[in-house]
């Protein structure tokens, strides 16, 4: 083999090697998401999660409190000029305290029942185990997002709705998630960005969320703490009688 051909050789196998440390597969994404978050061991072993912080809207600040327990239940307290909000699901029944309303609980149905039930069954992170849980997910490709580069995903629910996850290339956690959602008659753009990544118990979690309906600001969260596997009986997601 000449000189020539060597150095031909060598260049070409140098860029080949470049070309595929900076292009990851798919599989390779979803594996280093999920080992930026903590491992697949660790997110499977979470089975309750309690979340306080402040929730800033238009109408101001207030003191905001989630709980979490696999596989659906979900509560949400909200304490606004010294009245309670609640919003609960038990895996069957979505109901709401709004004192504004009753203070008689309800259940309630429709567009954010809908909504509530959808987010409840998202208790584990959308990669952890999408195959078995009849997700398809395909990578549409890497590229810049406000000078960061970014890899792009787009999930195909098992129900038909695609949500695509936007991962920095460089931490592999989410930078922000986009979907399509239909209000009455009108469709909106959805997009939730994710910030403030800190570790909590090994797990890496966001402290601030924002949630924006075609490009506007709705609502952030700013949280203070979370608590995995916190203590949880199945009455604190039940509507009171």
């Amino acid at each position: 083999m000449t000189f020539r051909a060597i150095a031909c050789f060598v260049i070409v196998s140098i860029a080949a090697a470049a070309a595929s440390s900076q292009s990851p597969t798919l599989d390779e994404i979803v594996a280093r998401s999920l080992a930026a978050k903590g491992g697949e061991e660790k997110l499977r072993a979470v089975n309750s999660v309690k979340m306080t912080g402040r929730m800033k809207g238009p109408a101001g600040s207030v003191p905001t409190t989630s709980w979490a327990k696999r596989p659906n239940k979900m509560r949400r307290e909200n304490i606004s000029d010294g009245q309670r909000f609640v919003l609960g699901f038990d895996g069957m029944t979505v109901w709401q305290i709004n004192p504004l309303i009753s203070p008689v609980p309800r259940e309630i149905t429709g567009p954010q029942a809908e909504k509530t039930r959808r987010d409840a069954g998202d208790f584990d992170t959308p990669l952890l185990d999408y195959k078995a849980r009849g997700t398809r997910v395909e990578l549409v490709g890497t590229e810049a997002v406000q000078g960061i580069m970014m890899h792009r995903l787009r999930l195909t629910w098992k129900n038909g709705t695609i949500q695509e996850v936007y991962l920095n290339a460089d931490t592999y956690l989410e930078s922000h998630t986009v979907m399509q959602v239909e209000q009455g008659n009108r469709k909106a753009i959805v997009t939730l960005e994710f910030s403030n990544y800190q570790q909590v118990d090994g797990i890496t979690v966001p402290f601030h969320v924002r949630q924006l309906h075609n490009g506007q600001l709705i609502v952030e969260v700013i949280y203070d703490s979370y608590e995995f596997n916190a203590p949880m009986t199945d009455s604190l997601f039940s509507m009171p009688k």
